[in-house]
């Protein structure tokens, strides 16, 4: 039984590190999905867990609410500054929200070894 026991804990542990490491190495977009799925999960929980508002905390962490995905203050100032210019406001806002047509790709061919003098 201490076995099975110790199996299933290493299992576990192995699988938490692999998700944590999708999750902070991850595009956005994934993290946003998983903040959504998350969300949902915890909206299904039973009331007795009381994880009210960690799925409303979710949402808004995964809805973009601000410019950082928090408390929303820091994208008001930066609207308000930007609002001059035709379409600021709009492409700030979806860089806010992490498109994924916003992250960098660059290819691996055109990465050079780098060299020691």
């Amino acid at each position: 039984m201490s076995r099975l026991l110790d199996t299933a804990l290493v299992t576990m542990v192995l699988a938490a590190s692999v998700g944590y490491a999708l999750y902070s190495l991850g595009p956005k977009t994934l993290r946003r999905w998983l903040r959504t799925a998350l969300a949902d999960l915890a909206a299904r929980a039973p009331a007795a867990l009381h994880l009210g508002r960690v799925e409303r905390r979710l949402r808004e962490a995964a809805g973009g609410s601000g410019a950082c995905g928090g408390c929303g203050s820091c994208a008001s100032t930066a609207d308000a500054a930007g609002a001059d210019d035709a379409g600021g406001v709009e492409a700030r806002a979806e860089d806010a929200r992490g498109g994924a047509g916003k992250e960098i790709r660059i290819p691996a061919a055109s990465i050079g070894k780098r060299r020691i003098n």
